[in-house]
């Protein structure tokens, strides 16, 4: 005869025996909890990993288990290993990014990064296109950040990025003057937010007039629109960019 307890203990056998089945193997689980620790700040960013040895102390699991999900963040570009420095967390070169549609030079033809100067900083209501963009509701509060980008004090660049109120609310503690030029590192060390992918798209606008770049209003424009993600794949970030078409140019290496 089937009792309730008897009911009861079968079905937490099947249960157990279900988790058991799906469980994620060791060094999976360690790979998780590793990447957690990063976006955490566990270690600063410009310093190595702890050695294996003392992963595996830390997490209680043997050094090989260790090597086997260090080996698979390297090989999802999460870690970076440098001979004889180290592993560390890896940084996507977003400039790089933006040399790529834009050429920069000065008054002698010498290729120069724009200094970014950040002019605005404030918390606004959300809107449902740009909440859409980051994967959160429609009315949730957004921090803005209205930045320049010049060469010898000539705007070059105008950007509108928004970013969740929830996760960057430190930086509002911050001055504008005291914005890093690269801003994924400042993220990172004000709110530990960090930026590990990103999405671009770009195309030609007209019809549009930037106060920042000061352009006609039959300009033609060149508009980047960034939508970037952290460790997680969640979008943390939107950005818009805007260029006057006669600083664009499209370099790719094809091998």
């Amino acid at each position: 005869m089937l009792t309730l307890s008897n009911y009861f203990f079968d079905a937490y056998l099947v249960i157990m025996d279900s988790l058991n089945r799906f469980k994620l193997p060791l060094y999976e689980q360690v790979r998780l909890q590793l990447q957690t620790a990063l976006t955490e700040k566990k270690w600063q960013i410009d310093q190595p990993l702890p050695s294996e040895q003392e992963l595996a102390t830390q997490y209680k699991v043997s050094v090989g288990t260790i090597r086997k999900a260090v080996e698979k963040m390297v090989e999802e570009g999460i870690l970076i290993k440098y001979q004889g420095k180290g592993t560390f967390l890896k940084q996507p070169d977003f400039q790089a990014s933006l040399l790529r549609f834009f050429r920069f030079r000065d008054n002698d033809g010498v290729s120069k990064v724009p200094l970014g100067v950040v002019r605005r900083l404030e918390i606004v209501d959300g809107t449902e296109a740009i909440n859409q963009k980051l994967n959160r509701e429609a009315n949730k509060s957004l921090i803005f950040i209205e930045r320049i980008r010049l060469i010898e004090d000539v705007v070059i660049l105008s950007e509108k990025i928004w970013l969740p109120s929830d996760k960057f609310s430190k930086l509002l503690e911050v001055s504008v003057r005291d914005f890093g030029n690269l801003l994924y590192p400042f993220y990172y060390d004000k709110c530990a937010q960090f930026v590990f992918s990103a999405t671009e798209r770009l195309e030609f606008v007209k019809g549009y007039r930037d106060k920042n770049l000061g352009n006609d209003i039959n300009d033609n424009l060149v508009k980047v629109c960034r939508v970037a993600n952290n460790l997680q794949g969640e979008p943390i970030e939107y950005r818009e960019s805007f260029g006057r078409a006669d600083n664009f140019v499209y370099e790719i290496q094809i091998n």
